[in-house]
């Protein structure tokens, strides 16, 4: 399928929605390699839709969103630089540079209680870089919500949260204060591995993860519209952030919400803002097997392990309704049985690599999914793009 078949067929859906009121609005974007010689390479945007329903602002092809979850493949590929130049190694422990969780203890129910000695035991390894990257470390989210696990990992290191208040130290003294839903390496947990990752890697390089980010990836690339927050210089391009119901679409966050100012900390789990623009770059990076336009940031070698299903039967069985029928996850991503590498953020992105074909589409919304399972939109243009592929 031609790069016009599958954004043209995306962007009738996409004004579809904005014409029923069902989206504010969108931008979507396909990318071609040219790798396998069907077509020269060269990407494709549309923008459709309005960026702030108050003020009417057209959506445009270098509107800012917020990332959430699509972040997590980025602080997979900055952990990947320090790998590549053996500052950690995939085994190196977590407790190595993050002393605060040295020594947990792990639940044998992961749907029980805490406060019960009985359902407790010894953990039997340390967690690793590798577990954090695969999210099988055994801290976050579990499929049962309404776990006390869960409940109060929620409210202690603000997982439901709009912006997150308590600072790095806080943070991982709350952790800490955590048992494990299983052993490292044994299970699947959700989101707060890739936090932690980002917090180890800023101790490794003794560089916040903002910096970190900029100087291994962002600079490199020539990506240089995406932050953790947005300034007001560029507050005009901002999407506003919206959720659905019975009565309609309403308002999350405005442009000159939450993320109109510094974060706390960056969060590596899920807060970049950035254009589709710069995603797209970052796809490049990962087709390309780790280099651009001449430009090498990692060996193939690791990009590969990034895009490979890591997980055990069992694990992907552990990951609930996180991971579809078949679908793995590599190193901050996903992994599908068509070799497909990529992701979605509760906000409303969503984004899909191809290494077979050479292709990435990638479309950012500022509507938020319809709860920890997605669906709705998404699941279409899924058909829409596995089709193509």
């Amino acid at each position: 399928m031609t790069d016009s078949t599958v954004l043209d067929a995306v962007a009738v859906l996409l004004r579809d929605r904005v014409r029923d009121g069902r989206l504010p609005g969108a931008v979507a974007a396909y990318h071609h390699g040219g790798r396998h010689g069907r077509m020269m390479p060269g990407t494709e945007t549309v923008a459709v839709g309005v960026q702030d329903l108050a003020s009417g602002a057209p959506m445009m092809p270098d509107s800012l969103f917020f990332w959430d979850s699509l972040s997590k493949p980025v602080t997979a590929a900055v952990a990947l630089t320090l790998i590549a130049e053996g500052s950690i190694a995939l085994d190196t422990p977590l407790s190595r540079w993050l002393p605060e969780l040295d020594r947990p203890s792990v639940l044998r129910d992961p749907s029980g209680a805490l406060d019960d000695a009985a359902n407790l035991v010894p953990c039997d390894r340390a967690a690793t870089v590798e577990d954090l990257l695969t999210l099988r470390g055994g801290l976050g989210f579990t499929p049962d919500f309404g776990s006390p696990f869960c409940r109060r990992l929620f409210r202690i290191l603000q997982e439901e949260s709009l912006g997150r208040s308590v600072n790095r130290a806080d943070y991982l003294a709350s952790a800490a204060t955590l048992p494990l839903a299983h052993q490292p390496g044994h299970g699947w947990t959700y989101n707060s591995g890739s936090t932690l990752l980002g917090l180890l890697c800023e101790r490794v390089a003794e560089v916040p993860l903002d910096q970190l980010t900029q100087d291994r990836l962002f600079t490199p690339l020539g990506i240089g519209d995406t932050t953790w927050w947005v300034d007001r210089q560029r507050l005009d391009r901002f999407t506003a952030r919206y959720a659905d119901g019975e009565e309609g679409l309403s308002l999350v966050d405005p442009p000159d919400g939450v993320y109109a100012a510094p974060p706390a900390f960056p969060d590596a789990a899920g807060a970049l803002v950035g254009p589709v623009g710069d995603w797209i770059t970052f796809t490049r990076l990962l087709l390309g097997g780790g280099a651009v336009d001449g430009t090498r940031i990692l060996p193939v070698s690791l990009v590969t392990a990034m895009m490979t299903d890591q997980l055990s039967p069992a694990q992907r069985e552990a990951s609930g309704f996180f991971l579809a029928e078949g679908e793995g996850w590599g190193y901050g991503g996903s992994v599908r049985p068509d070799g497909t590498y990529g992701w979605a953020g509760a906000a409303g992105t969503w984004a899909r690599v191809n290494p077979r074909t050479d292709e990435a589409v990638v479309v950012f919304t500022q509507l938020a999914l319809h709860g920890p399972e997605g669906g709705g939109l998404f699941d279409e243009i899924e058909q829409i793009v596995g089709a193509a592929w």
